[in-house]
């Protein structure tokens, strides 16, 4: 939290006190920093292996769509249509969480006894029966790529989160508990002052007195 210079009373307790605080502000935001190069890390890692498999799993599924536009082109969209009206519409995938740098990502996993058996006839085209068992064997992919997907979307967050906090220490907190301990020392540095004058005084004016006692 920032402070206002001027609303906190000048005395060497409170000096002393945000001297101290001062110090473990200053080690918090190495933490943060050492943080945020980890997240850095992680972030460039997890990006590289989800572009590599994006590419793969985007492959595998353009072949499904090769597949499946033949056996439509043969089969008809009627009687495709005929085929899939029955197949459940709904695809269970189990969601757990684990930590990864202090930091809760997502694990998926296809429910297998949600996903839809084969429902096209012995006669079917090829191309469309190859569709859907490629399709099949590609979820539990698919799956993991939008986990890949999450992973680095709250990698991402919570990059930006510690950013703040670092930009809200260096740009406000610091500098406020800078300029408020500069201010309390010109305090007590102009009451020094102001008492060793005084001092100096009394003292002349003590001498003054013995002198015209003597």
């Amino acid at each position: 939290m920032a402070l206002e210079a001027r609303k906190v009373l000048p005395t060497k307790i409170n000096l002393i006190r945000l001297r101290r605080e001062e110090r473990m502000l200053k080690r918090i935001r190495n933490v943060l920093d050492e943080k945020r190069e980890v997240l850095l890390h992680y972030i460039r890692s997890y990006a590289e292996e989800y572009k590599r498999y994006q590419k793969e799993v985007f492959s595998r599924i353009n072949e499904v769509f090769n597949d499946y536009y033949v056996g439509l082109s043969w089969e008809g969209l009627e009687r495709v249509e005929g085929y899939t009206g029955g197949v459940a519409s709904t695809l269970e995938v189990e969601v757990s969480t684990r930590i990864l740098f202090a930091v809760k990502v997502p694990t998926f996993k296809v429910d297998k006894a949600t996903v839809p058996p084969l429902s096209l006839p012995l006669d079917a085209h090829p191309s469309l029966t190859m569709s859907f068992l490629k399709l099949r064997e590609l979820l539990p992919s698919i799956i993991k790529l939008a986990e890949y997907e999450e992973t680095l979307r709250r990698l991402i967050e919570e990059l930006r989160n510690t950013q703040r906090l670092i930009n809200a220490l260096d740009y406000i907190i610091l500098p406020s508990y800078s300029e408020t301990i500069k201010y309390i020392r010109s305090v007590l540095d102009q009451r020094l002052r102001e008492d060793f004058i005084r001092l100096k005084m009394l003292k002349r004016k003590l001498e003054a007195l013995a002198g015209a006692r003597a």
